[in-house]
């Protein structure tokens, strides 16, 4: 009878251990869902080569480790790779909006980068656009690109 008692105990023990494991990893699917949706940051661009929106002149030059091949009192363009190129301009001091251009498409961001899940438009003229407003941080992302394939342009902006 003692051997019978404790080999019940054992089936008992393992049975609540495989209802309880089940029951676990069920139950990790919605809570990992819940922790991912906690994240309101979504993928996109929101600075390049270390320029962001707000920063100052002297903290932007900093970043570029260069000076400006062009500068006025609300914007400065500074070089890339090839004839890559970056706008960057200023409204009471501070980057307002960083525009980038790209006649070299393989250098630029992958659209996933740019705008994240944006839907991707075709214009008439067969150019392709996208979009991405985040409300909360007050600025909106945009990437174009020509027909060809031939130039890139993405747009970072305060609202």
């Amino acid at each position: 009878m003692n051997r019978l008692l404790k080999a019940f105990f054992a089936l008992g023990a393992i049975g609540c251990f495989v209802l309880c494991a089940q029951s676990v990893s069920a139950s990790n699917h919605p809570l990992e869902t819940i922790i991912l949706n906690q994240d309101d940051k979504q993928k996109v661009l929101r600075e390049f080569h270390g320029v962001k929106l707000g920063m100052n002149r002297d903290a932007v030059k900093a970043a570029m480790n260069a000076k400006p091949e062009n500068s006025s009192d609300d914007s400065e363009d500074y070089k890339l790779t090839g004839d890559d190129t970056m706008t960057v301009r200023y409204e009471n001091g501070e980057v307002k909006a960083i525009q980038l251009a790209f006649l070299e498409p393989k250098n630029a961001p992958a659209w996933k980068d740019v705008v994240g899940d944006a839907e991707v438009n075709e214009l008439a003229n067969g150019a392709k656009t996208a979009r991405q407003t985040l409300e909360k941080e007050k600025f909106w992302v945009s990437i174009y690109q020509n027909k060809e394939g031939t130039m890139v342009r993405i747009t970072i902006s305060r609202i």
